[in-house]
């Protein structure tokens, strides 16, 4: 991975937004793992949902933790530097706030981004990834692959207020590469997980309440299907797109189309793993459900060589432990 060091040319930072997040989190640790000596991660976090505890009780002495809102650059990026990469991880994410606050949701994921380019334009950086979401696909992201139509769903449901702002960011973001000629590429993640998660995610609310005996609760009749990815390849799948510059100005999907499972079969899986009493006791969905989701990697795989390496019940597995360590 010595590719990669030059990301912290002249001793500027690598900067993380959402760097206490779940993804943000892992993403960090794992560049500071990376740092030549003299050279920091800088994370940008408001602190909503912190998972870096869990990850990292004790964060790398080249990682820097600075507290701002996604909404306001000017406050924070002054602190930062001029960054060489941004890893633009900052989002409002969970069905539950969808419906909740879909006005934030829209505003933080969209105002959020166009503030940041803004205020990054007047010392770009070298590189700008951009964490999208697999939720640009719409209702059917079967096979999904890159160079299929993106769509949104019927726009007085919030549901889609979260695959419509990262949609409007990637959109954004290659415009603004349009303009000023920043490296810029996109990363569109199908379900990760593992340990550290907090908030919504099926796997992160299975294992928790297995490992302490509860039931687990299953919206829907369980019969969607997801493609789930473990999050060290996820993290892997992001550097390997940013040490290769030919894959530069594009989106690409990043999962694990071999771990595609129903949510009434994850539930037993994870209740089999942790020898937990519980049962599965299922309950309305809350508004729109999509029924399949699972990528094609080929443009991954032909750009990089990328392949994920953990399978579902080996990352089920150590994320149950996670959970019952806690």
């Amino acid at each position: 991975m010595a590719s990669l060091h030059p990301w912290f040319h002249e001793g500027r930072p690598v900067l993380v937004t959402g760097g206490r997040g779940f993804l943000g989190s892992h993403l960090a640790i794992r560049l500071a793992s990376l740092a030549p000596a003299g050279c920091e991660v800088v994370v940008v976090d408001n602190g909503t949902r912190d998972c870096l505890p869990s990850i990292a009780p004790t964060p790398p002495a080249n990682v820097r933790l600075l507290e701002g809102d996604i909404r306001e650059p000017e406050s924070w990026l002054p602190d930062v530097g001029a960054p060489s990469v941004v890893l633009h991880c900052a989002a409002l994410a969970g069905v539950s706030t969808y419906y909740r606050d879909p006005f934030s949701v829209m505003e933080v994921n969209g105002l959020g981004t166009a503030r940041l380019l803004a205020a990054l334009e007047e010392q770009l950086p070298s590189l700008f990834v951009h964490l999208s979401t697999s939720e640009v696909y719409g209702m059917d992201a079967s096979g999904a692959h890159e160079g299929r139509s993106t769509s949104i769903g019927p726009v007085p449901d919030p549901r889609w207020t979260y695959g419509a702002s990262k949609l409007f960011g990637e959109h954004l973001l290659f415009a603004f590469a349009r303009k000023t000629g920043l490296p810029s590429v996109v990363v569109r993640p199908f379900n990760v997980y593992g340990p550290g998660q907090l908030g919504e995610g099926a796997i992160r609310n299975f294992a928790e309440r297995a490992v302490q005996g509860d039931d687990l609760l299953v919206t829907g009749d369980g019969s969607a299907i997801r493609s789930w990815v473990y999050v060290d390849d996820l993290v892997e799948a992001v550097l390997a797109l940013a040490a290769t510059p030919s894959s530069w100005g594009a989106s690409y999907n990043v999962g694990n189309p071999d771990s595609q499972i129903s949510t009434a079969q994850l539930a037993r899986l994870i209740l089999d793993e942790s020898g937990g009493p519980g049962a599965l006791v299922f309950e309305p969905h809350p508004g729109q459900e999509i029924q399949n989701r699972w990528p094609s990697i080929d443009a991954i795989r032909a750009a990089t060589g990328w392949e994920p390496r953990v399978a579902l019940a080996e990352g089920v597995a150590r994320t149950v432990q996670f959970w019952r360590s806690q």
